[in-house]
């Protein structure tokens, strides 16, 4: 019988153990985990024990980071502009940022992970969706909050820049 997907593969081995009155030939049957599993276990080990060694190096280079924002470095090219607040569209639809987790808060949602987002439909506000899908060319911020978005931020300064301007008498 095949393995269902995304079920462990394991292997039976027979233990024989030593007869019991009115049961002769009884064994116990044990469940060890596949080659395959032990090697994507080492695998999750390795890459966890690299990760938390780049976690370190950065730390290290900046001193008084947090956690969180050397994990958001560390995987700022596959999470993109998505931040809390971010409204964006994807292939799927149309969502909100709730929560950007990192580390052992995105292991508790989704194991065996460093990061996972948090967002709900914009369309159907009872479809939420937790998941680590990488930011892609073909996904669009619709929106910002206000203070990671860089236009507001340009008119700002440029308002502000004319304000200083007017103030000023420029001779030629």
């Amino acid at each position: 019988m095949a393995d269902a997907i995304g079920a462990p593969r394991t292997e039976r081995a027979y233990t024989p153990q030593n007869p019991t009155p009115g049961a002769s030939g009884l064994g116990t049957t044990t469940t060890r985990p596949s080659p395959e599993d032990l090697a994507l276990t080492i695998a999750r080990q390795t890459n966890r024990r690299l990760e938390l060694d780049r976690i370190a190096a950065l730390k290290a280079d900046s001193p008084g980071m947090t956690d969180a924002a050397a994990y958001r470095r560390l995987f700022e090219s596959a999470i993109g502009p998505r931040f809390e607040g971010t409204i964006y569209r994807d292939a799927a639809g149309t969502w909100e940022v709730l929560e950007v987790l990192f580390g052992d808060a995105a292991r508790e949602r989704q194991s065996y992970t460093s990061w996972v987002l948090v967002e709900r439909s914009l369309f159907d506000h009872k479809d939420r969706r937790v998941h680590r899908f990488g930011w892609t060319q073909h996904d669009a911020v619709l929106m910002q909050p206000d203070e990671l978005d860089v236009t507001a931020h340009a008119a700002e300064a440029a308002g502000a820049l004319v304000a200083n301007l007017a103030g000023m008498a420029v001779r030629a």
